[in-house]
């Protein structure tokens, strides 16, 4: 089976993705593509343009990575009766409208994608319908069976991809292939409160001096069940909105970029060094962009930031590489979690920093062999990097508590006291009552009691 693979602002297949019978894939760039030498025309860092086709790893490693979990997959997967691991099939289906700016497409029947009209390719959303959606997202963490998803959006958090103009909602009408400007994210009902706390992380970063995308808090309020959903609305990074026009910009997960497929999106999850996200790893990708040493203070301003509030799942698939241009750059900060907050995931880095796996075992030896790993050539702890940890804890928690809350207040400062503590340095963290923030990943009863917690 042969699939056609597009990008947007490239009006020919960029190349050529084969399913063999035994599931591999291997994919190639078009003579067209490799003989314009374009960067519109390049797929990902992990596959420069050349002649020479890529084999399955390669192949696996990004097409596999366009593909997310949700109800489309699942209806794919039961209705065809095709396997998960069967990429080249699912994409068949499921390529048309993947993430980003690349369609897969069966050979011959044309791109998935095209820039979006605003508002020939529109249809606005009235007030009860939207209600409708964000309510069976809230209730049942998917859109009702009826309601067709014109733009699918990667993650596990319910969610939407909208069109928001003017304070109003609209959805790419069917078989437009247009593309969405915005992503409302629905709090789901086992907890109401996690997009009310990312909007107020999201906005210290963005007061500390980080780029972050952009996001806003909005609250529906449900009359049949007196439910006041929370709800996050982002401003996709990856568009353009200009004269009516609506386009894709291109970009990249590191899991794409490093070549790694999503099972190993943690560093934890790595077998060999040559398949392992880790700071080493971003370092070489901060190194074939356009700025090399703006990518690294980006990315450990993003780093610091997320240590700080306790994200601990800023893995290769949280963190994107953005195309405007020529040459890449590191995407606004987004999907920020307060995960230590909650005590039944692990706690475990996402990726080491130094040696270091939790915050409790973090030196500041640790940061600097994580600078040094990123490309800093002379790595020191101090003035920007000690600041950041610094402003969450004063002016931050504070700010945290108004706008997002007491509990996110408390499980902040109790995260700082732990990175206080490992660093050997005073924060000056505010007085906050007790939160249970378990260390490492010990369970509250399981061996060691009390003493397991901060």
């Amino acid at each position: 089976m042969k699939l056609d693979v597009w990008m947007e602002r490239v009006d020919f297949p960029v190349g050529t993705l084969v399913r063999s019978d035994d599931k591999t894939l291997t994919f190639a760039y078009s003579q067209e593509a490799v003989q314009s030498g374009s960067p519109d025309c390049r797929l990902s860092i992990a596959l420069p343009l050349r002649e020479e086709a890529y084999q399955d790893s390669a192949s696996v490693a990004f097409f596999g990575n366009l593909l997310f979990e949700g109800r489309r997959l699942d209806d794919v997967v039961d209705g065809h009766g095709i396997d998960r691991d069967d990429y080249g099939r699912l994409l068949q289906y499921l390529g048309a409208d993947c993430p980003g700016a690349v369609s897969v497409t069966p050979e011959g029947t044309g791109p998935g994608k095209r820039p979006g009209i605003f508002p020939d390719d529109y249809e606005e959303l009235s007030a009860e319908t939207l209600l409708k959606l964000v309510r069976s997202l809230h209730f049942h963490g998917r859109l009702p069976e009826e309601t067709r998803d014109p733009s699918p959006v990667a993650g596990v958090q319910p969610k939407i991809a909208v069109v928001l103009h003017e304070g109003r909602y609209y959805l790419p009408r069917k078989d437009s292939r247009a593309p969405t400007t915005h992503i409302l994210k629905v709090s789901p009902r086992h907890d109401p409160l996690l997009t009310r706390h990312e909007v107020a992380l999201l906005a210290l970063a963005g007061k500390l001096g980080l780029d972050v995308t952009q996001a806003e808090r909005q609250v529906f309020h449900d009359p049949d069940t007196a439910t006041d959903i929370e709800t996050i609305l982002s401003t996709r990074f990856d568009r353009t909105f200009l004269d009516g026009r609506i386009t894709r910009l291109h970009s990249e997960d590191f899991c794409q970029a490093l070549g790694l497929p999503k099972a190993l999106k943690y560093e934890r999850n790595a077998v060999t060094a040559d398949q392992r996200f880790s700071a080493a790893a971003v370092g070489r990708l901060a190194a074939m962009v356009a700025a090399p040493g703006l990518f690294q203070i980006r990315f450990l301003e993003q780093t610091l930031f997320n240590l700080a509030v306790g994200n601990t799942d800023n893995h290769a698939k949280n963190s994107t590489i953005l195309y405007r241009g020529d040459a890449g750059e590191l995407a606004p900060l987004y999907d920020v979690v307060p995960i230590t907050l909650d005590p039944r995931p692990t706690h475990a880095f996402a990726f080491n920093l130094g040696e270091a796996a939790y915050a409790e075992d973090l030196t500041e030896q640790n940061l600097l062999d994580a600078m040094s790993d990123l490309g800093f050539a002379r790595p020191r702890f101090t003035g920007r990097w000690p600041k950041i940890l610094a402003q969450v804890a004063e002016p931050g928690i504070a700010m945290l508590e108004a706008s997002g809350g007491k509990q996110l207040a408390d499980g902040i400062a109790a995260q700082l006291r732990i990175v206080s503590e490992a660093l050997g340095q005073d924060f000056e963290i505010p007085e906050r009552d007790y939160f249970p923030r378990n260390r490492r990943d010990a369970r509250p009863g399981e061996g060691g009691g009390w003493a397991v917690l901060s």
